[in-house]
């Protein structure tokens, strides 16, 4: 049983995939207040980048529920690279940066073009078709949030 319950402890996080367990949708709301942010909002960010799962990698070498580049988590947060697995550190981190591309950008779909691709990429005009379905889909799970319907 002891050992059950260690291993439940040490799990807990990564067996958050595919759904929103109540503990990370009271963060997400906490750190999204915080920010300034719309917590349906990080929340359907949270959803479509990771599923809710901490321990999620992405084939460019984004971890975390925010799924963060290296050089992005360096920016936003200054915090060792390993916290992007953290949840707390990691839905602090995509409200932070979520608010500072909106300071930026001032339009949700260009924030959550750039969120995606990159500043750059949305002052160029430059944003790939990939980028535009990443924000309708993001937008279609903000949408289903709003309605009731969690993960």
């Amino acid at each position: 049983m002891r050992k059950a319950l260690v291993l439940l402890v040490l799990l807990g996080p990564a067996l958050a995939c595919g759904y929103v367990p109540k503990d990370l949708w009271a963060k997400t709301w906490k750190y999204a207040r915080a920010w300034g942010i719309d917590p349906y909002l990080l929340a359907a960010v949270v959803w479509v980048e990771s599923g809710y799962c901490p321990q999620a990698v992405g084939k460019a070498g984004e971890v975390g529920l925010g799924q963060f580049m290296p050089g992005t988590w360096q920016r936003t947060t200054g915090a060792p690279l390993h916290w992007r697995r953290d949840p707390d550190w990691a839905l602090w981190a995509t409200a932070k940066h979520l608010r500072e591309l909106w300071e930026a950008h001032r339009d949700w779909r260009k924030v959550l073009w750039a969120y995606n691709a990159g500043s750059g990429a949305v002052l160029s005009g430059r944003v790939p078709a990939s980028t535009l379905a990443y924000a309708e889909r993001v937008l279609a799970t903000y949408r289903r949030f709003v309605s009731g319907r969690r993960g």
